[in-house]
Order: structure tokens, then C-alpha cells, then sequence
């Protein structure tokens, strides 16, 4: 089991198109539609240099698999960065190492992207997405 890199910055706001303008025509990065939104307007991925996904843009109100372990309160600053992604292998050391730690998870599978997702909050309340890839 390794932590092998950081996958990417949730943040959950009441303006998403002024968030992802923020990010895409200040900073020139590419901008696109997040897997199960409607509309860049309602769920956006920014994209950087090498055309990965870095920043997850989405509304406050918007339903994440991990709201059942760490519901989420609107916040300004820091408090609207929802919870910090990284990019793991070894799914089922990892699950057993947090099962044997006692700590809830919620899990969340997208198999049209080849993603399994666990959600676990650490020590200090900050809710950490752990990203596993196939192949």
C-alpha cells in the first residue's frame, strides 16, 4: 500500500461558474465538465498542463458520496475546500489497515473511469479522497 501522489482539490461553492472562470481564464487553465454533472455550470474539472484533473469545481449543494461520514458546511477560505484527493494503490491493504483503525469509510465505485474511491475523515476532521486506478 502506498500514497503515490496528491490526485486533486475539491471545492464546493455557491458559484460554480465564477469559481471555474477563476481558474480557466486567469490562470489559462482548461476547464471541463466533471463526470455526472449536467453542465460545466454544475460540476467542473480544471485540468492542468498535462491534462490532468488537479481542481474538482462543484456546488455546495451537491449530493458526494461522502456526505454520510462528513456532511458538509458552506464556508468561505479554507472551509470550502471540501477534501484533499490522493492518488493510492494497494485498495485492499487500505481498507483493512482503516477497518482495523476503527475509522468509517464511505466507498464510492466508477467503473466507467476505472476509479475506486474511499472517503475517510483524519484526526483533524479533514476528509481525505483515497483514489485507486485500474491497470
Amino acid at each position: 500500500m502506498a500514497v503515490l501522489s496528491l490526485d486533486h482539490v475539491n471545492i464546493r461553492t455557491a458559484d460554480v461558474p465564477a469559481t471555474t472562470a477563476f481558474f480557466r481564464d486567469l490562470l489559462g487553465l482548461r476547464a471541463g465538465i466533471a463526470p455526472g454533472a449536467s453542465s460545466i455550470d454544475q460540476g467542473c474539472w480544471i485540468y492542468d498542463g498535462q491534462d490532468r484533473p488537479i481542481v474538482h469545481i462543484g456546488p455546495v449543494d451537491a449530493a458526494y458520496p461522502s456526505d454520510d461520514i462528513a456532511p458538509f458546511t458552506p464556508a468561505r477560505g479554507g472551509g470550502s475546500v471540501h477534501h484533499v484527493a490522493l492518488e493510492c494503490d494497494g485498495y485492499d491493504d487500505m481498507v483493512a489497515r482503516l477497518e482495523g483503525a476503527g475509522l468509517a469509510t464511505a466507498v464510492n465505485d466508477i467503473p466507467s473511469i476505472g476509479l475506486r474511491q474511499l472517503f475517510v475523515t483524519e484526526a483533524n476532521g479533514v476528509l481525505l479522497e483515497l483514489n485507486f486506478r485500474e491497470g
